[in-house]
């Protein structure tokens, strides 16, 4: 995990690049300076650059109206985002003043945000929590302790759970469970055939080469998409396929742009399947579910 926390800087740069965009889906000015050398460097070398620009841009948007909508629509008022990398939306969303917004992450990752931040303004209270969430002691204490000063929670764990095992995950939904206050949970996920297409490419591999010494690095892509954390306690509340995301957005990488056509008329079974486990998952606490 120390390893993969450099693509913090990966995402930011994406972020950069998409900001430059005359039609950008959003304005980060920070991720440029966040992303640094190091950010811009990794771009050139796993390449496919517009693509991958693409697709973060498609994330970090979507994500950023789900987090205002159920900002505003709910009450939430603490936002934990966990693994939050170089993220900046306390910088650069419509939120409430009142909002409190708590960032986790490795001590190195959040060192270097705050130094390149520190005359930045955020538009809500941030604190910040140096911790690695592998520790799982160190993070059940944590979530005690803000659910105990918290009303209503929205976890965030953007490109986090890709990297972890069904069994670290499953231990994760459970520690989150376990928080009363801690009512709604928002992620990616990817299906078994779109991790497996991914595992193939050649860009891939040189992720993999790059922060793992050649490991596979994206491990979590559940059989059974989010009704994998029903039994943890979680129910579905929204899904948003990063397909149809993708043409809304007109931000179509050339897998959706040229296959989506035939996927669809010629192999229904798999369209289905892309459709419905790869995209943006809101859960929330499921109170009739009794967990042991």
């Amino acid at each position: 995990m120390k390893n993969l926390s450099a693509t913090a800087h990966l995402v930011a740069m994406y972020r950069a690049l998409e900001s430059d965009r005359p039609n950008a889906l959003f304005q980060d000015l920070f991720a440029r300076r966040l992303a640094g050398g190091e950010g811009a460097l990794m771009v050139e070398v796993l390449g496919n650059k517009q693509q991958e620009t693409s697709a973060m841009a498609i994330r970090t948007c979507v994500i950023d109206e789900m987090i205002t909508h159920l900002v505003r629509s709910n009450r939430v008022n603490t936002v934990l985002n966990l693994a939050a990398g170089l993220d900046t939306r306390p910088y650069r969303l419509d939120l409430p003043a009142s909002l409190r917004w708590i960032e986790v992450d490795l001590p190195d990752i959040l060192k270097h945000k705050e130094q390149n931040l520190k005359n930045e303004q955020p538009v809500c209270s941030i604190e910040r929590v140096k911790l690695d969430l592998i520790d799982v002691g160190l993070r059940k204490a944590l979530f005690t302790q803000i659910n105990a000063s918290a009303n209503q929670v929205l976890v965030i764990t953007e490109g986090l759970l890709s990297y972890l095992t069904e069994g670290q995950v499953a231990s994760l939904a459970a520690d989150l469970r376990q928080q009363s206050n801690f009512h709604w949970w928002l992620f990616e996920l990817a299906s078994p055939m779109v991790l497996k297409q991914a595992q193939k490419s050649d860009r891939q591999q040189r992720f993999d080469q790059y922060f793992a010494n050649g490991k596979a690095t994206f491990l979590f892509a559940p059989d059974a998409g989010a009704e994998f954390f029903r039994p943890y306690g979680w129910k579905l509340t929204q899904f948003r396929s990063i397909w149809q995301e993708a043409c809304r957005l007109k931000r179509q990488t050339d897998l959706v742009r040229f296959a989506g056509f035939p996927i669809r008329c010629f192999a229904k079974q798999y369209w289905q399947a892309i459709t419905e486990r790869s995209g943006f998952v809101l859960l929330e606490r499921d109170f009739c579910t009794s967990i042991d």
